[in-house]
């Protein structure tokens, strides 16, 4: 578990290595593990929904629409995404129907290399916004730190 302890860790073992401002947080580890945070159903686990995608870049992305949304500075967190990823548990196309259950610490797949670095980045979608085309609908990297619990650079996720 994480420091919040209403959320699981995403890569056990991984080291928290993100930037400010950043869309998210990038957790360090080399073709690591990945699990849900939180319980929900999938939006898509397919190639694409990044802009790393040449070179060594791992193309592989997950969303998860969360069962419970989270409170948050009176918005709700309904969504987390997970980018980088070099393998994936479920092989499934955005607005594929029925959409598979995901239970909190379940696998989603293997992290892997975005920008030539081996991480895997996380991000917290606001109020069903999923688009990803405003800053109003995600969380950036300072506040996924608070969420998870405070962890700063360089520590390791339980």
């Amino acid at each position: 578990m994480l420091r919040n302890p209403a959320l699981r860790s995403p890569l056990h073992g991984g080291t928290l290595a993100g930037y400010r401002g950043d869309t998210g947080l990038d957790i360090a580890a080399d073709r690591k593990p990945v699990f849900a945070v939180a319980p929900g159903t999938l939006d898509y686990s397919e190639r694409g929904h990044t802009l790393w995608t040449s070179g060594k870049d791992t193309p592989n992305s997950v969303r998860l629409a969360l069962d419970t949304p989270i409170a948050w500075k009176g918005h709700k967190i309904t969504h987390v995404y997970y980018t980088h990823m070099s393998a994936l548990t479920h092989q499934m196309h955005e607005g594929t129907e029925p959409r598979v259950v995901i239970k909190a610490g379940d696998a989603l797949g293997v992290s892997g290399v975005g920008n030539g670095m081996p991480h895997l980045h996380i991000g917290f979608l606001l109020d069903g916004k999923v688009e990803q085309d405003s800053w109003d609908g995600i969380l950036t990297e300072s506040d996924v730190r608070v969420l998870f619990g405070g962890y700063r650079n360089g520590e390791k996720l339980p």
